[in-house]
């Protein structure tokens, strides 16, 4: 038994050396990544995949149209005669953070009074544009994937159809089409992972020579504006990587150099320590092989069989330590039963992924002796989560089961 006290020592001597080798580079790692600037400026992005950062919007609302000569204090009839409708859909594509362009169809009704007979007069609208989509609050305040609103400016000229139903034409109006322009404003909510809110305010600017001769003002041009609210769904990957940087400074190439000797430095530590724990190994082997020989009784002693951070799994180590308790145990009366105990570290995880993770260690434990002949109700099994420390020292000591 002394020489399984021996063995027990030597394998929490190696685990607490790798595990704070392996904390190390993992600290050197994360200093790493927290050196990127979070809200990067304009410029150095990677443009995505083609089928990446798609959007498919719609919505619906109000409308209203003017001419260049009647502006609305002049036009017949109250604000809510001349309110009409409007629903739209959209595809749009963002090359960059800032920039993209987008497609949208939209339709509706336009309704004024007539200026001639005083009655109400609707104009059906179809118009289908493309426009330069400009995201005002990724240029303005940096990039940032979390952000919860966006004013997105835009631009853009298609065209527009009115007056070619069947009811337009039987009363007498023919179909007018021409080129016209847009412009507005897109307020965008994030709301959910994939999908926006948005409120849209937009003016669209065309010639008012083709409005029936009841709406004509004889004016160059007429303007109708809009106000709707839709949804959006956002396309596969929707966020933005940044370029490294080309061009280094003096203090970039010093700080780099530093971090590579310290790498080194690391390494050579780490090829150490290896050297270090394989010797350990040798002996606890040797130490497996004399015991083997032997028909010692497990005594109450404990030994604990060690984990890496996160991890139920049974490293090699382990297992040679647990073939040696498998046949204490077996050697041991029938009558006697053994506990198996599961910790974890306090200093990582919740109290309910500790109280898991620690059930799942024990487990492993008990399952890898049953497989070595160990009956089942022989072990009792529990799991202490982070509320019990067996050891003192390095928490690392802590991700560990124990065997009584």
């Amino acid at each position: 038994m002394k020489k399984l006290f021996l063995l027990c020592v030597s394998v929490l001597f190696a685990a607490g050396s790798y595990a704070q080798t392996s904390e190390e580079v993992v600290v050197m790692e994360v200093q790493d990544v927290q050196s990127v600037s979070k809200y990067p400026s304009v410029r150095g992005f990677v443009s995505n995949g083609f089928w990446d950062n798609w959007e498919l919007s719609f919505g619906g609302g109000l409308s209203m149209m003017s001419t260049s000569n009647l502006v609305f204090k002049d036009m017949p009839g109250s604000f809510g005669d001349r309110l009409g409708f409007e629903v739209n859909v959209a595809a749009t594509k963002w090359f960059h953070p800032v920039f993209g362009a987008r497609l949208q169809l939209a339709g509706g009704r336009f309704r004024n009074i007539s200026q001639l007979g005083g009655n109400t007069q609707r104009t059906p609208y179809m118009f289908v544009h493309t426009d330069l989509m400009i995201n005002f609050s990724n240029w303005a305040g940096g990039y940032r994937a979390d952000r919860a609103y966006y004013a997105v400016p835009f631009v853009g000229f298609g065209y527009m159809a009115m007056d070619f139903t069947d009811r337009a034409h039987d009363l007498g109006y023919g179909t007018n089409q021409e080129l016209a322009f847009t412009a507005g404003l897109l307020n965008k909510f994030r709301i959910a992972k994939g999908w926006d809110l948005d409120i849209e305010l937009k003016g669209m600017l065309f010639g008012e020579k083709d409005l029936p001769a009841s709406l004509n003002s004889g004016g160059a041009y007429a303007v109708a504006y809009s106000a709707t609210a839709g949804f959006t769904h956002r396309f596969n990957d929707r966020n933005w990587k940044r370029q490294m940087p080309q061009k280094y400074t003096d203090a970039d190439i010093a700080a780099y150099t530093a971090a590579i000797a310290a790498l080194e430095g690391s390494l050579a530590a780490a090829r150490n320590n290896e050297k270090s724990l394989a010797d350990q190994l040798a002996a606890a082997n040797k130490a497996l092989q004399d015991a083997k020989g032997k028909k010692e009784v497990f005594v109450n002693g404990a030994c604990p069989a060690f984990f890496k951070i996160n991890s139920a799994a049974l490293s090699q180590r382990n297992k040679i330590l647990l073939d040696l308790v498998a046949d204490e145990i077996n050697a041991s009366p029938a009558d006697k039963t053994f506990t198996v105990s599961g910790y974890a570290d306090k200093e990582t995880g919740s109290a309910a992924y500790n109280q898991k993770l620690s059930e799942e260690r024990a487990q492993a434990v008990a399952e890898y002796l049953e497989s070595k002949g160990v009956k089942a109700d022989r072990l009792i099994v529990k799991g202490y989560g982070a509320t019990v420390q067996p050891f003192s020292g390095n928490i690392e000591n802590n991700r560990v089961v124990v065997i009584k």
